[in-house]
């Protein structure tokens, strides 16, 4: 009888030390798992249009790209409270993060400030206010140099007017000259105080053929300043580049840019290469590098402009 006691405790002590023992390497496999998972948190400033389409991208390019277990979480800033949002990010615990607008990229810099994240669907102004060491973002602002080659495949001579937001009591002018295609090409920066009417008409007596609209709302801070700039351009055959599709179907003679899924693509090989130490801890600001082009052929034909069939072949809308 006491033999049997004792093998029964035997076995007993056996079964029990096998589960701690299936237990623990459960537990322990789990954590490990946990921490091979690379969760990508999308923070969206608006959940229509442009933000939809590139949280798109992002989610496109994780899914391309990314070959090791991953989660994706997205979250939406509208009305909701903040800390209740705060605390969703805190549950998710995201290894990088990706903000698409202005919104959500101040947000997550106050929320989040030292985690790595990648901002993207940005103007230039806006990323030097969140700028800080080890930032990377993806600006939507095309390069004037870049639109300005669109402009000399176009004509053979370019003198381009440009206003810039300037707080100073005297206008300060500056040229800066350079080849383009071969051709010559100036760009003539103007300073703007207040009037849209008057800093137009100062680059009218300059004799400049053609103008940049610029993402500067300070300057265009109003449909009527941009259609009064499109009219003045028509009535002047000056031949004005606008920011998007829109500008050219109200009368600019064309538009270069981003594509904004590509926007979202460019954001997430960012966060990627971050995640694998690609970037290190530098900061790391890009321009897009997938681009739209929209013509306006009726304003060409006033303005005397022949589009090269070399630059057609490259526009996505022609208004005809």
């Amino acid at each position: 009888m006491y033999r049997k006691s004792i093998t029964l405790f035997r076995y007993t002590l056996a079964v029990f030390f096998f589960a701690a023992v299936s237990l623990c390497s459960f537990c322990l496999s789990s954590v490990f798992a946990d921490k091979s998972v690379t969760r990508f948190l999308i923070i969206v400033s608006k959940r229509t249009g442009p933000y939809l389409k590139c949280e798109k991208g992002v989610r496109n390019e994780i899914w391309e790209r990314c070959h090791k277990p991953f989660e994706i979480q997205s979250i939406y800033l509208n009305e909701d409270d903040t800390d209740a949002i705060r605390q969703q990010i805190n549950r998710f615990n995201p290894s990088v993060a990706v903000c698409i607008g202005t919104r959500a990229a101040f947000f997550l810099k106050e929320t989040m400030p030292i985690f790595p994240w990648v901002a993207t669907l940005l103007v230039d102004k806006s990323i030097e206010a969140i700028k800080r060491h080890g930032f990377l973002a993806v600006s939507m602002d095309v390069p004037i140099e870049t639109r300005m080659e669109i402009l000399c495949r176009m004509k053979k001579h370019v003198l381009a007017g440009l206003l810039s937001y300037n707080s100073a009591e005297e206008p300060i002018e500056e040229m800066e000259e350079g080849a383009c295609h071969g051709r010559d090409a100036r760009i003539l920066i103007s300073t703007f105080f207040s009037s849209i009417e008057l800093a137009l008409q100062a680059l009218i007596r300059r004799h400049v053929n053609a103008f940049f609209i610029t993402p500067d709302p300070r300057i265009f801070n109003s449909q009527e300043a941009v259609a009064y700039t499109l009219l003045w351009g028509l009535r002047n055959k000056i031949a004005v580049c606008g920011l998007s599709s829109g500008y050219v179907r109200n009368g600019a003679l064309y538009a270069l840019e981003a594509d904004i899924v590509a926007l979202g693509e460019q954001a997430a090989q960012l966060a990627i290469d971050r995640i694998h130490g690609r970037t290190g801890e530098k900061t790391v600001i890009q321009h897009p590098r997938k681009l739209i082009l929209s013509i306006n052929l009726k304003t060409a034909r006033r303005l005397g402009i022949k589009i090269p069939e070399a630059v057609m072949e490259k526009a996505r809308l022609v208004i005809r």
